[in-house]
């Protein structure tokens, strides 16, 4: 699988949104509550992003999409932000991307990309959460560090 560009930006703040694709099935019954069920349990996001980049990174990236990506047909890796910060993904071009030049010659690339499962809390993680707040995730995180690099790294055992 092909791994984003360490030599070329990540998605601009700016214009960047995610949105969850519909997954389930819906039936409606001539009498009572319809009939709901998930398709998958795989869950597709849509990520709007855009770029900017200076005429040689431009180069780079198109060479890439259309060298490494097979002209953005495959999935590749690369860093995104979703709610527990960035997190390396696994994402494709939904389609064609569009490229504006600006002033001072940079390039604005906005594309739609794909994006599988997206890393969430896991359940047990949601009920701490949940009971807890969300300050309880930062919590959690530090705990694991300190136990699992801070504590692992002494020679206690």
């Amino acid at each position: 699988m092909a791994i984003w560009p360490d030599t070329l930006p990540l998605p601009r703040v700016d214009g960047y949104a995610l949105s969850a694709q519909p997954n389930t099935l819906r039936t409606e019954l001539e009498a009572g509550a319809a009939r709901v069920r998930l398709r998958s349990q795989a869950l597709i996001y849509k990520v709007q992003a855009q770029w900017r980049f200076s005429p040689e990174a431009f180069a780079v990236f198109d060479a890439w999409w259309f060298h490494r990506l097979n002209q953005g047909v495959a999935w590749f890796a690369m860093p995104l932000t979703a709610g527990l910060g960035p997190q390396l993904v696994q994402a494709r071009f939904a389609g064609a991307w569009d490229s504006e030049l600006l002033a001072g010659g940079r390039w604005q690339v906005k594309a739609q990309l794909e994006v599988q499962d997206l890393p969430r809390l896991s359940a047990d993680e949601t009920e701490v959460a949940a009971a807890l707040g969300p300050a309880a995730i930062d919590i959690g995180a530090r705990l694991h560090a300190w136990l699992h690099a801070s504590l692992a790294a002494t020679d206690y055992w």
